[in-house]
């Protein structure tokens, strides 16, 4: 079938549109939940030209995982890159996790469920696209712990700290505020308190006293 100008110019935009109403319903559905005609209502589209654009459910959710990683991991881990002191490089990752997952709320849950449910997909998109290596941050922190700065420590120990108490407060949201009893707004100040607090934190871990 041939193709107007007009339908060229239409395509990029019905195409994103597709991504973002698909983003929402598996967002609230996961990938076993969720339904191509509640994608094509979301979008508002007939289900034959979701299928036009993205032929079945699993190229669908592989575009939008792929898309959600991507807006998560590359912000976040290329601070990690930069020459700075480490403890310097533990505040920007911080605050660009923050940021990122702020405007993001869903993308660390949404991403840690899918992980577990499918990690090789993970894998292959973090591999391929190479963001961020352990060497380099293994090498500083074997620097730190020779000159007597730091506590001996694996990079992978390092990072793991370091995600889990940036990551765990959005994960759980749900939970701590039904346990802590915080609404929305009280439960932002908090997040944001905790900014200011994990390198603190990260600081006191690593950093050798006498």
């Amino acid at each position: 079938m041939r193709k107007t100008m007009n339908t060229v110019h239409q395509e990029p935009e019905t195409q994103r549109r597709i991504l973002c109403s698909a983003e929402k319903v598996f967002y609230r559905q996961g990938y076993d939940g969720a339904r191509m005609q509640e994608i094509a209502d979301e979008a508002g589209i007939n289900k034959a030209l979701l299928h036009y654009y993205f032929r079945s459910k699993e190229r669908l959710f592989d575009a939008v995982f792929s898309d959600a990683v991507l807006r998560l991991v590359p912000p976040v881990f290329a601070v990690m890159n930069i020459n700075a002191p480490l403890m310097d490089k533990v505040r920007a990752f911080v605050d660009a996790y923050f940021s990122t997952v702020v405007n993001n709320p869903f993308l660390p849950g949404f991403v840690v469920h899918e992980m577990h449910r499918n990690p090789s997909r993970f894998s292959e998109i973090i591999q391929g696209s190479r963001l961020f290596m352990l060497q380099g941050l293994q090498r500083q922190l074997d620097e730190g712990a020779e000159s007597g700065k730091l506590v001996p420590m694996e990079a992978e120990q390092f990072m793991l700290n370091l995600l889990s108490l940036c990551a765990f407060p959005f994960v759980a949201a749900g939970a701590m505020q039904a346990v802590s009893g915080k609404n929305d707004t009280e439960y932002q100040q908090l997040l944001e308190e905790r900014r200011q607090l994990i390198p603190e934190w990260m600081t006191r871990l690593v950093e050798r006293h006498e």
